[in-house]
Order: C-alpha cells, then sequence, then structure tokens
C-alpha cells in the first residue's frame, strides 16, 4: 500500500513538470497552424497574381484532374493550387511517362514548387490527354499559349439586372479570324457566368448560370456565317451580385475558354409604384422612381404596354421632357388584375446607352363595396315593412310531409316489385278476403254403384239406337 501510494506521488509529481511544456507545446503547434494558414493565403494570393502576368487569359477545360492539349497549342502554363503541407504533382503524359519536380530540368520544363501550388511551364507539350495527380484544389487553371486564340470584348462597367448586353466574340489564328468552312459543325459559342461566391452580395452560392449560346451561322443578331466572329445579345435576368463571366468555344479539334474579370450587376434602377384611383371616375398612378444615382434622368424613356381587365391593350410612353414626374395614368376600366410591360431607355452619367427590360408590373383592383345604412335613416314606410317582416315567424320546413312522400314512395315500390317477381296479382293483396269453398259429395257407397250402373244402362241403349239408325231400310211398301 505504502509502495502505490508511493508511485501515485511520483506521477502526480511528473505530471505538474510536464503540463507547462505540453501547454507551450500546443500554443507552438497553433501558432503553426496560423503562419501556415497565413503563408496558404499569401500563396494563393501570390498565384492568382500570376495571372495577370501570363501573356494570354485563355485556357483549357480542367476536369477531374485531367484535361487535353492540341497540336496547336505552343506553350502551356499550369498553375496548380493544392493542399498546404501536400507534396508536387505529379504529371502524367499522353504516352504514360510521368513528369516530376526533380525531373523538371532533365525535361526542360520550367516548374515553380510553392507551399501550397505549382507554376509549371512547358514548351510545346506532347498533343493528347494529360492527367494531374495529387491534392489538387478546384481553382486551378491551365493557361495556353497558342496562336489559336478567343478573342471577347469586355462587358460594360454598371451592368443592371434585366439589361440586355451585346457581345462580340472572335476565334483567332495568329490575330486572324477562323473561318469554319472546313469543319463539319458550325462553332458555337457559349456564355456563362460564375458567382464568386462574395458574401456580401445577394448572389452568394448561386454557383454558375449558362446565360446564352450563339452559332456562328449568320442567323440572329450574326453578321455572317462562318467567318470565327460571334455577335449577339444576352439579357441579364438573374439576381444582382458579383459575377465571373466566361465563354468557351469548343470545335472538333480544341477548345478554348476565356474568362474575365468579375463583373457586378446591380438591381434595376427603376422601381415603379402604384397609386390606386380615389373613385370610380378617377385614373390610377404609376409613378416610375429612379433609385440609381449615376443614371441621367434626363435621357429616361419609359414605354411598354398595359393589359386591362376587359381584355382590351393599350400602348404607352414616358419620356422625361413631356413628363418630368415619369407618371403614368392608367385608365379606370373597372376593378380586376391590370399588367403592366415596361422597358427602359436611357444613359449612364458617364455617357454609356442601356437598355432594359423589367419584370411585369401587375396590380389588382377589388371591387367597391358600399355599406348598408342605418335602420333609423330609412324612410318610415320602408322600416314598417321590414318591422313587419321581422314580427312574422317564418314557416318551418315541413319535415312531416317529406317523411310521408318519402315512406309512401317506398312502400308502394316494393309492392310493386314483390307483386313482378311473385308472378301474382294485385287481388293477392286483399289478404282479408276469404276463398270460395268447393263442395265435396258425400254420397254412399250404394248409390253411387246404383249411379254408375244406371249410366252405363244409358249409354248402351244410346249406342244400340246408334246403330239401328245406321241400318237402312229396303223394305218396299205395300201399296
Amino acid at each position: 500500500m505504502a509502495r502505490l501510494t508511493g508511485y501515485c506521488c511520483w506521477l502526480l509529481l511528473l505530471a505538474g513538470l510536464l503540463w507547462p511544456a505540453i501547454g507551450q507545446a500546443r500554443q507552438d503547434s497553433a501558432a503553426a497552424e496560423q503562419e501556415l494558414t497565413a503563408e496558404q493565403a499569401i500563396a494563393e494570393a501570390e498565384g492568382f497574381a500570376l495571372l495577370g502576368d501570363l501573356p494570354t487569359k485563355n485556357q483549357i477545360p480542367f476536369f477531374d484532374n485531367r484535361f487535353r492539349i492540341d497540336s496547336e497549342v505552343e506553350t502551356i502554363t499550369l498553375l496548380i493550387f493544392r493542399r498546404p503541407g501536400s507534396a508536387s504533382v505529379v504529371l502524367v503524359r499522353p504516352d504514360g511517362s510521368k513528369l516530376h519536380f526533380n525531373t523538371a530540368e532533365e525535361n526542360q520544363i520550367r516548374w515553380h514548387d510553392a507551399a501550397s501550388y505549382d507554376l509549371i511551364e512547358i514548351n510545346n507539350p506532347m498533343p493528347g490527354p494529360w492527367q494531374a495527380i495529387g491534392r489538387i484544389l478546384p481553382q486551378s487553371r491551365i493557361m495556353v499559349l497558342t496562336d489559336i486564340k478567343l478573342d471577347v470584348d469586355p462587358l460594360p462597367d454598371n451592368l443592371m439586372v434585366g439589361e440586355t448586353v451585346k457581345v462580340t466574340a472572335r476565334l483567332l489564328d495568329g490575330g486572324a479570324a477562323v473561318t469554319a468552312r472546313d469543319f463539319r459543325e458550325v462553332l458555337t459559342l457559349e456564355v456563362i457566368f460564375i458567382s464568386t461566391n462574395n458574401a456580401e452580395f445577394d448572389n452568394f452560392g448561386r454557383g454558375i448560370i449558362q446565360v446564352a449560346t450563339f452559332r456562328d451561322d449568320g442567323r440572329g443578331f450574326d453578321e455572317r456565317a462562318r467567318d470565327g466572329i460571334f455577335t449577339g445579345e444576352f439579357k441579364l435576368d438573374f439576381v444582382a451580385g458579383e459575377w465571373t463571366p466566361k465563354y468557351i468555344v469548343r470545335t472538333a479539334l480544341y477548345t478554348r475558354e476565356l474568362e474575365q474579370q468579375p463583373v457586378i450587376l446591380k438591381p434595376a434602377p427603376i422601381n415603379p409604384e402604384v397609386e390606386l384611383a380615389a373613385s370610380e371616375t378617377g385614373n390610377h398612378q404609376v409613378e416610375f422612381l429612379i433609385t440609381e444615382p449615376g443614371v441621367e434622368a434626363a435621357s429616361l424613356l419609359i414605354q411598354g404596354r398595359v393589359r386591362y381587365p376587359d381584355g382590351s391593350v393599350d400602348q404607352y410612353a414616358l419620356n422625361a421632357q413631356d413628363n418630368p414626374d415619369n407618371t403614368l395614368s392608367v385608365l379606370n376600366k373597372g376593378f380586376g388584375s391590370y399588367i403592366l410591360d415596361i422597358a427602359v431607355f436611357g444613359n449612364w452619367q458617364d455617357g454609356r446607352e442601356f437598355m432594359l427590360t423589367m419584370p411585369e408590373l401587375s396590380f389588382v383592383v377589388n371591387q367597391q363595396t358600399f355599406a348598408a345604412p342605418e335602420l333609423e335613416q330609412l324612410p318610415e314606410q320602408v322600416l314598417a315593412e321590414l318591422n313587419v317582416e321581422q314580427a312574422e315567424p317564418e314557416p318551418g320546413f315541413p319535415w312531416g310531409l317529406v317523411i310521408g312522400i318519402n315512406l309512401f314512395i317506398l312502400i308502394t315500390g316494393s309492392l310493386a316489385i314483390w307483386l313482378i317477381m311473385s308472378g301474382k296479382r294485385p287481388s293477392a293483396l286483399l289478404f282479408w278476403r276469404k276463398k270460395p269453398v268447393v263442395a265435396v259429395s258425400t254420397a254412399k257407397p250404394s248409390d253411387r254403384a246404383a249411379n254408375t250402373t244406371k249410366n252405363a244402362t244409358s249409354q248402351t241403349k244410346a249406342q244400340k239406337n246408334n246403330d239401328l239408325d245406321d241400318i237402312l231400310d229396303l223394305s218396299l211398301p205395300d201399296d
């Protein structure tokens, strides 16, 4: 027992001596994690900063750690982000051979191995499917330097929800437009917007939105078919916020992507307010309030259609010169739904013109109700009639008559069905009448025998008389 007590004392003493060291180790570990997080943030910022120094913004799709390089690519730059503290990635070429950070100089590859990313530049890469192996993050990019490039005009500033934007994109080969006459299929340009997931904006967590698809076929807004130049318009009819525009062109031989700088999509600068008419003869008022100070109020032109409850449609147009208050007077055509289509044209203060289509504005006018006058205000004659009506008791519902009629119908129908099914006459229902009694003969047996003998004798005589009558009388008379 004494030894056990001594061991416990030594253990407590040892724990007391080691506890400060354990606490210090925890603090050092936490500090190291904070330093690693800070280094990771600095490394990612440094890596993204390198994107601005690259000679071109064209990219190759990077999906499931795989990408494909076509024969037209001269130089490829890979910016691959990975888990902090993990080893550098391993590249697998189309022939199955592998490229490591240690063998980069032997293969004439420039490879920068940072704490959380790899920056790799390869000249004249092998065409075909490539693969990157490692703990790769989805922010990775694959930039290409090639004679085949996708060039898209930048989007204007101060974009608004509902605005219609024109886009012009060109597929260039050595600075000249690539014609698609040698391709079996027409070139297609896809326009997508990717949310930056900035928590300060309303589009946080909205992901990717497919905005439009244009074809180089000379139809719609495209000027010429298969000239490698895409012209078109698309409407920004999604939620406001910070978005990254991305353009993709796919052909049978290669794919090019272009990602522009993030843009901020603002809400519509017009807010309509409805004031219903105060009387049946008055008109409803719709006032268009300007909520964006950067819009030049004198340049606004608002037009559209009004659909009334009776089905009729009217056109309207408002301009700042004739109507500086931007107030629309809507005819009062009774109760029901009024629907307004709204299109706004105007200029920003920097001179940029815009055109936007706003959501339909609808308001409902309910049927007017009037309060009934009080009884004291009614004429004396009407008041007397109301009092008489209230004094007379209301007749009750004739439940007995209804029940009696239903019972009569039920009984009559049941008897009719019984007579039809049984085949009896209606007189069978008179069950209280007595049936006629048939008289039964009670003669004695001797009398019955005598009567029988008499009947037989009479029958024999009748038969003989009949036989005699049948004999011809052939005797001649005496004379």
